[in-house]
């Protein structure tokens, strides 16, 4: 679904900005105020390949490297430190010995189950905070913005 480009007005694009500040401010999504959260200690490229294994399951390096658009070396870089923490494992594909396989281990998923849920109680209590009718649009115009490619 694409829309016109319009105009957008330097007071919204303020307001907008302080709003979504305060937001993470308030629901503690700023890497400033991670110390005791789930997020704590994470590397910012972690996050996102830990959830992304969360949801999928075992991966292949070069599979978490296109899901996540990043180089291979960034995801190696990322694994070499999630496997010292003892968040990831990696092995050798069954079938084909050169193909590394990326998994959490219970460790990783016992964090991720925790993001996850950290994640669900912050948007239940943002939702919480607007009508049944606010709520319905906010989902839609955030789901807007995000599968809205930039230009």
């Amino acid at each position: 679904m694409s829309t016109p480009s319009v105009p957008v007005d330097d007071d919204q694009t303020l307001a907008l900005t302080q709003a979504v500040a305060a937001l993470m401010q308030q629901f503690k999504l700023t890497p400033g105020l991670l110390a005791g959260s789930a997020y704590a200690d994470l590397h910012a490229n972690d996050a996102g390949l830990l959830s992304l294994l969360h949801e999928t399951g075992p991966m292949t390096v070069r599979g978490l490297a296109q899901s996540l658009s990043a180089p291979d070396s960034t995801i190696s870089s990322a694994l070499d430190r999630l496997e010292l923490r003892q968040l990831v494992s990696r092995r050798r594909h069954d079938h084909d010995r050169r193909i590394m396989v990326v998994d959490l281990t219970s460790e990783g998923r016992a964090l991720t189950d925790r993001i996850a849920q950290a994640h669900l109680d912050n948007s239940r209590g943002m939702l919480a905070r607007l009508s049944p009718a606010d709520r319905v649009d906010l989902i839609r115009l955030v789901s807007t913005i995000a599968t809205t490619s930039r230009e």
